[in-house]
């Protein structure tokens, strides 16, 4: 009889770990989970983080969530792959990790060391800006510019890193052939735009925000924006709670439907992390998208906000994933 009611207490209170797993769909109340971001606080993916994770304390009370940033973006990245997959070691990063998968910048490979549990959003639109005295004032304008002097447009950008690819898929789509622009190393936003105003470079690209500033002051032209194909100046102008002008136009408005720049930010798991598992998360990472902390630091930021389910989000990653494979490799930056 002992030995019965010894095995029921056993089964009841398996059942009552089990049921306080389910109450919050993804974690036990009382649980911490760590969200590692591989880049230092402040930047882009950080701050889209540190917006989830206090969504997340809406959305699921009674879990503690915990940013930790890493000086060496490589640290945060292997911290996550040899993580315990158990659902409370996170990872957050956009497709730039993807690229620098293939150009031997990282050994972390976050379509098979890791598993894509959610999406963040979407990405944010960036204007196309050059100078303020430039011969050309849209995308087709600039087109014809490229065509008839090659090699002679300056473009500003982060050499092989994201936003080399962005203009050399740029360049690629309005004028068919991206050896038609030099591109030289230029990465962070302020010297883009000092450089731009300056005539030092001749393009290069920033938030819209800034571009909206310096436009302003008469330091720049804006030739429209590139960005997530979900992009129009209908949509930009409700991120932003301002109406832009027509020069924002994006890339399919301006005629040149493939001059889009699609890459996620994405969450991942340590990729042992079961199925199941990572459906929960993706449960609770979706309710956390509704929360309306969330929506307005991403509509700071000019970012779309787009609720992606679990298989969803692995289509996603698949799909930029074999993007940039075909962008590099044809970039000849491809080491794996």
């Amino acid at each position: 009889m002992k030995k019965i009611i010894s095995v029921l207490i056993v089964s009841l209170l398996c059942l009552s770990v089990f049921a306080g797993a389910m109450a919050d769909d993804a974690w036990t109340k009382g649980s911490t989970v760590y969200f590692h971001v591989p880049a230092k606080a402040g930047g882009g993916t950080d701050l889209y983080t540190r917006y989830l994770t206090q969504a997340l304390t809406e959305a699921v009370p009674g879990v503690n969530f915990i940013v930790n940033n890493y000086e060496v973006g490589e640290v945060g990245m292997e911290t996550v792959k040899n993580a315990k997959p158990d659902g409370l070691n996170l990872g957050t990063c956009h497709g730039g990790a993807i690229i620098q998968w293939f150009t031997g910048a990282s050994n972390v490979n976050i379509k098979d060391d890791m598993k894509v549990v959610g999406i963040m959003n979407l990405g944010g639109p960036q204007a196309i800006i050059a100078g303020p005295k430039a011969p050309y004032k849209n995308f087709t304008e600039l087109a014809e510019y490229v065509k008839a002097n090659p090699g002679q447009l300056m473009i500003g950008c982060s050499l092989g890193g994201t936003t080399q690819m962005i203009f050399v898929s740029f360049i690629n789509a309005i004028a068919g052939d991206s050896n038609l622009a030099t591109y030289v190393q230029c990465a962070s936003e302020a010297d883009k735009l000092t450089n731009v105003a300056s005539g030092a470079i001749d393009l290069a690209n920033c938030s819209i925000p800034n571009a909206l500033s310096y436009e302003a002051d008469g330091r720049l032209t804006v030739l429209g924006t590139i960005g997530p194909k979900v992009a129009t100046i209908e949509t930009m102008s409700e991120l932003l709670g301002s109406e832009l002008g027509a020069q924002y136009a994006s890339g399919p408005e301006q005629g040149i439907d493939s001059a889009t720049w699609d890459s996620n930010y994405y969450v991942l798991a340590p990729k042992d992390t079961p199925d199941d598992v990572c459906v929960a998360i993706n449960e609770a990472l979706m309710k956390a998208s509704a929360v309306q902390s969330f929506i307005d630091g991403n509509n700071a930021m000019a970012t779309f906000v787009s609720p992606i389910d679990y298989e969803g989000s692995v289509a996603a990653l698949n799909t930029e994933w074999e993007f940039l494979d075909n962008l590099v490799g044809e970039m000849g930056l491809k080491v794996r």
